[in-house]
C-alpha cells in the first residue's frame, strides 16, 4: 500500500525553521504567520509519527529523525526547483527570483547600480542579493542557492563558468591633515604609524600582508588595529587614528569630499574580482541578463 506524502509546503517549512534556526525568522522568510509555521511542523510530525525538531530556549534545531527527513527534503525540493527553472529558461523571459552572491566589496560598491539596472530591465523578476565570503557564495552557486555570484579566489572547478569581472586597485588612505609628503605609499613607508585593516581571516588581509612582507616590512612590529568592517576603517582614518589600505572604490565617495586622502601603493597592489555561475544553467535567462550587464560594466570600465 502506498503511504501519502507530506507536502512540499511542510517540507520547505521544515528546513527554514532548521535552517534558520526558529519558528519566528522562518516565518518571515516564507511570508507566513509564526502560528502557520508551527502548525505545518505539527501537521509534519503527525504524518511521520516523530518529533522532528525541538526547542532549546529561543533556538529550534532538528531531531535526529528531523535531519534525515530534512537530508530527503532538500534533495526533493532542489531536483523539482531545479525542474521548475529548466521550464522557465525554455521560455526565455526572466521572471522569478534571482540571486545574486557577493563579497562585501562587490555587495557594498560595485553590484547595486548592476542589480539596480536589472530589476529595471526585468520587472518581473525578484532580486535576491546574499553575501558572504567566497567558499560559502561557492557553495550556494553549486547546491543552487545562488544563481550568480562575483567575488574573489573562486577556484576552477568544471561545474562553473569563471570569468574576469573587474580589478579592484587598492590604495592607502591618509587622514586630511596628514601631510606626508610621499607620491606613493611602498610597505617601508608604513614602519611606525599605526593601521586599520581587515582583521586575518578576511579575503582582502592576506594580499595586503603578503604585499607588506614582500615589501620588507616586519609584520610583528607593525602597529595593527584589526576590524571587520571597511566602513570601520574609513571612520578611523577620518578621526586621525591612522592609516588603512582599502580597495579604491570603497573610499571615491570620501575622497571626493576630501575626507580622506588616497595615495597609490608601490608596486601596485589590485585584486581580481570574477563572476561565476554554473555550467549547466548557462542557459538561464536571468543569468543571460546579469551576464550582459556585468560585460557593458566592463566595457566601461
Amino acid at each position: 500500500m502506498r503511504r501519502a506524502l507530506p507536502s512540499l509546503n511542510r517540507l520547505r517549512a521544515l528546513e527554514a525553521v532548521v535552517r534558520l534556526g526558529g519558528f519566528s525568522a522562518a516565518a518571515h522568510e516564507l511570508l507566513l504567520t509564526q502560528s502557520a509555521v508551527s502548525n505545518q511542523i505539527k501537521r509534519l510530525e503527525d504524518e511521520t509519527g516523530v518529533a522532528l525538531v525541538e526547542r532549546l530556549g529561543k533556538q529550534a534545531k532538528a531531531t535526529p529523525e528531523g535531519q534525515l527527513l530534512l537530508a530527503s527534503a532538500k534533495r526533493i525540493i532542489g531536483e523539482l526547483e531545479s525542474t521548475l527553472q529548466h521550464l522557465t529558461d525554455m521560455q526565455g523571459e526572466v521572471t522569478g527570483r534571482f540571486v545574486m552572491g557577493g563579497g562585501g566589496t562587490a555587495s557594498t560598491y560595485h553590484l547595486p547600480p548592476l542589480l539596480a539596472r536589472f530589476a529595471d530591465e526585468h520587472p518581473k523578476a525578484d532580486v535576491d542579493l546574499h553575501t558572504a565570503h567566497t567558499p560559502e557564495l561557492v557553495a550556494g552557486l553549486i547546491d543552487g542557492a545562488i544563481d550568480m555570484i562575483v567575488a574573489t579566489g573562486v577556484a576552477a572547478d568544471p561545474r562553473l563558468v569563471v570569468e574576469p569581472f573587474a580589478e579592484d586597485r587598492l590604495v592607502c588612505v591618509v587622514p586630511p591633515g596628514d601631510r606626508a609628503a610621499l607620491a606613493a605609499v611602498g610597505p617601508r613607508d608604513l614602519a611606525g604609524r599605526r593601521l586599520v585593516l581587515f582583521e586575518k581571516g578576511f579575503p582582502l588581509r592576506d594580499p595586503v600582508d603578503a604585499w607588506l612582507a614582500a615589501g620588507g616590512a616586519d609584520l610583528g612590529r607593525l602597529r595593527i588595529l584589526d576590524v571587520g568592517l571597511a566602513e570601520a576603517q574609513k571612520s578611523f582614518v577620518i578621526a586621525g587614528f591612522g592609516w588603512s589600505i582599502v580597495p579604491e572604490i570603497a573610499v571615491a565617495r570620501e575622497v571626493a569630499d576630501g575626507l580622506i586622502r588616497a595615495l597609490p601603493l608601490a608596486p601596485p597592489l589590485t585584486r581580481p574580482l570574477t563572476a561565476a555561475w554554473r555550467r549547466d544553467r548557462a542557459a538561464n535567462p536571468g543569468i543571460r541578463a546579469m551576464r550582459g550587464i556585468l560585460a557593458d560594466r566592463a566595457r566601461a570600465a
